[in-house]
This record gives structure tokens, sequence and C-alpha cells, in this order.
């Protein structure tokens, strides 16, 4: 009898071992097939640069460094500079898209199509994108990318934020060991009705 109460105790705790929850390739996020056409949100980005520069709208940019706020009318170079960061995010070529699944949903409370690309790299810097189109006309209504970086000790959290046609928003927060932060948002804007949004 003990050597069936101790068999039956063995079988039972390599039931529960081998039960036990694990991650297989199958329950791990997987890239999207490289069939998979992602949204080139660069050529979205020189697009828009374009069309500011053909109806010369004035372009405006707001800093706030800590609580403390400056602002100035940007010049072409400038302008174009602050753009790169965003194209420098672009992650619809080959190289960049094996890192990444896309999903698509729509959202009845904005009325628009959302595509969402993931990164299944946790090392990649860019870490997620929503592209939100309007249900209607399928143009873009804003591009939300998410990033994360480290440099030596400082932990770097960006979120870039383009709202078609009216401007755009880039928040960093820096973080040290030891408690030290640093936020910081960039603001341009070249639609005046986009003031106070």
């Amino acid at each position: 009898m003990k050597i069936l109460s101790t068999c039956f105790s063995l079988l039972i705790i390599i039931l529960l071992v081998s039960c036990g929850e694990t991650k297989t390739p199958e329950t791990q996020l997987q890239a999207s097939p490289d069939s998979t056409q992602f949204f080139s949100t660069g050529s979205f980005f020189e697009e828009q640069v374009k069309q500011v520069f053909l109806l010369k709208k004035p372009v405006f940019v707001y800093h706030n460094i800590n609580g403390v706020q400056d602002s100035a009318l940007l010049d072409s170079v400038q302008f174009v500079q602050l753009v790169q960061e965003f194209r420098a995010k672009d992650i619809s070529n080959p190289n960049d898209k094996k890192n990444y699944r896309e999903t698509v949903f729509q959202d009845a409370g904005t009325n628009s199509y959302t595509l969402s690309y993931t990164a299944v790299n946790h090392k990649a810097p860019v870490q997620g994108v929503d592209v939100l189109l309007d249900e209607q006309t399928n143009q873009v209504k804003r591009i939300f990318i998410r990033s994360f970086t480290r440099k030596g000790d400082t932990s770097i959290q960006e979120q870039h934020n383009w709202r078609a046609f009216k401007g755009f928003q880039i928040n960093r927060s820096f973080s040290v060991p030891g408690g030290y932060n640093r936020q910081e948002r960039t603001e341009v804007k070249w639609d005046k009705a986009s003031d106070g949004e």
C-alpha cells in the first residue's frame, strides 16, 4: 500500500510540474507575415511637409522643459529637422517590419480604423505605432509612435504624436537610477485652428 501511495504522489507531482504555464513559440506574439503591407509613415510625413511648404504657412514651436515654457517661429530647416525624428521611426521597410505585429480594429467612438503595430522584439527602439484612419475617407487623422531607448544609465521614453494637417507633438521623459527625472514637450503647429486643442 505504501508503494502505491508513493507512486500516486509521484504521478501527481509529475502532472503538476508538466502542466505549469510555459510560453511556447505559438503563444508568444509573432511578427506579421512577410506579405503584410505596413502603412508607410515616412511617406505620409513627407507629404505633410510638402503641404506646409506649398501653403506657405508659418510654423510655430512651443517648448516645455520641466514646466519652463518657450516659443518661436520655425524656419524651414528647423521644421524639417524636427519632422526627421518622425520619419526615422518608420517601421514599414522589410528590415524593420519583421519586429512588429499588425492588428486592425474599428473605433466607433472616433469613427476611425486603427492600424496598430506592436513590437514583438522588446529590444526594438520603436515599441508601437498607431495610425488612425478616417472611417469614411481612409485619410490619416493621427499617428502615435511610442519608443524607448537607453543611453548609459538614462532611460528615455518618447511619444511622438502627429495630427494630420495641423501639427505634431514630441514628449520625452528622461530618468536615471536615483530618481532624477526630466520632462520635455515640443509642440509644432501650422494650423491656427488647432490652438487650444
